[in-house]
C-alpha cells in the first residue's frame, strides 16, 4: 500500500504541521532551496515542525546548475541541510524546463547526455555523503532528457493523471491542486511505493554551543531551529536589533559557551573596516585581537574574534 505524502516550498507559506499530521499524510519533501545555495526561506521552520510532530521527510533542491561541477555544489547545499535534521528519506535532484532556460541564457543547452550526466554527478554526491539520492521527472524529461538506463536512482515522478504512464518510479507526484487540511491553497501531492523509514527516537535535537549565520537567516528561524528562543539568543549575544544578523556571524546558542569572545567568519567580498564598524569596534582593535599587520589582506574563511 502506498503512501501519501506532500511536497512543499515557499509557496505554501505557513503550514499548520499539526493539521497536517493529523489529516493522514505519512511523508513530505521538502524544498531545501534552488541554484547557487538559496535556501528556501520557509525550509528551516517546515522542517523543525515536521521534526517535532514527527513526519519523516525529505528534501528536494531546484537545480540552476548547467554543468556536472555545479550540480555537485548543490548537492553539497543540500546535504549541508540534510546534516542539521534527522532525515531519513531522499535528497532528490529537480531539474525542469526553467533550469534548461536559465542554462541557455548562459549560453549552454542541456541535451539528454548533460541532463543525465548532472543527475548522476548529484545522486552520486548525495550517496557518497550517505543519504538517499533520488531525481525528479515529468513524463515528457523521463523520455526526452534522461537516459533512464544510466540512472541508478530512485525516480520521483511528476504526472497528473488518474494512472501514470510508467512503472517503476519510487514516488509518484499524482496533482499538483491537491488540498491538505494545514496547508492554504493547492498542494503536490504524492505516493510513495518505497517506505524510507523514521528517524530513530531521541531526547531531543543535539544542540551546538554556536552556530555560524548562514545567508538568509533569521533569529526566530534559528530560534526555531535549536529549541530555544530569540530573547535567549538576544541575551547571549548582546544584540540590540534581532532584526539585523549577518552571514558568517557567530551566535552563541547556549550558555556553555562562556568565553565572553565574539567570532565571525569572514566572507568574499569583506573588508576589516566594513567588520568593524557591523560589530561597533576599529580596525586597530580587530587586527590588535587577531595578530593582522595588514588590514588590507584577509582571507574569506577565516574566523577572526570580534571582543
Amino acid at each position: 500500500m502506498a503512501l501519501i505524502g506532500i511536497d512543499v516550498s515557499r509557496y505554501q507559506g505557513n503550514i499548520d504541521w499539526n493539521q497536517v499530521k493529523n489529516s493522514g499524510i505519512s511523508f513530505a519533501m521538502l524544498r531545501g532551496g534552488y541554484g547557487q545555495n538559496n535556501i528556501d526561506p520557509f525550509f528551516h521552520q517546515n522542517a523543525a515542525a515536521c521534526r517535532k510532530f514527527g513526519i519523516p521527510f525529505g528534501i528536494y533542491w531546484f537545480s540552476y546548475a548547467y554543468n556536472t561541477q555545479m550540480a555537485v555544489q548543490e548537492a553539497e547545499y543540500c546535504t549541508t541541510l540534510a546534516k542539521q535534521y534527522p532525515v531519513t528519506w531522499p535528497l532528490a535532484y529537480d531539474l525542469e524546463y526553467d533550469t534548461v532556460r536559465y542554462a541557455a541564457q548562459k549560453g549552454v543547452t542541456i541535451n539528454k547526455n548533460l541532463a543525465t550526466d548532472m543527475v548522476m554527478a548529484f545522486c552520486s554526491r548525495i550517496k557518497a555523503s550517505g543519504y538517499i539520492p533520488m531525481y525528479y521527472s515529468n513524463l515528457d524529461y523521463y523520455h526526452r532528457m534522461f537516459d533512464t538506463g544510466r540512472l541508478p536512482y530512485d525516480l520521483w515522478f511528476a504526472q497528473y493523471a488518474s494512472e501514470p504512464s510508467i512503472t517503476g518510479m519510487a514516488m509518484w507526484q499524482y496533482t499538483s491542486t491537491g488540498s491538505v487540511p494545514g496547508v492554504s491553497g493547492d498542494c503536490d501531492k504524492n505516493y510513495s511505493y518505497k517506505d524510507y523509514g523514521k528517524p530513530s527516537p531521541s531526547p531531543g535535537p543535539s544542540v551546538p554551543d554556536e552556530y555560524t549565520v548562514q545567508p538568509g537567516d533569521t533569529l526566530s528561524e534559528i530560534a526555531l531551529r535549536f529549541g530555544t528562543t530569540v530573547s535567549r539568543l538576544v541575551q547571549l549575544n548582546g544584540i540590540s536589533d534581532p532584526d539585523r544578523i549577518y552571514p558568517g556571524q557567530q551566535l552563541k546558542l547556549s550558555s556553555a559557551s562562556q568565553s565572553g569572545s565574539q567570532y565571525y567568519t569572514i566572507r568574499p567580498g569583506d573588508t576589516l573596516s566594513g567588520i568593524a564598524a557591523r560589530y561597533g569596534t576599529t580596525v586597530s582593535r580587530l587586527q590588535s585581537l587577531n595578530n593582522i599587520s595588514d588590514p588590507d589582506k584577509i582571507y574569506a574563511g577565516t574566523k577572526i574574534r570580534i571582543n
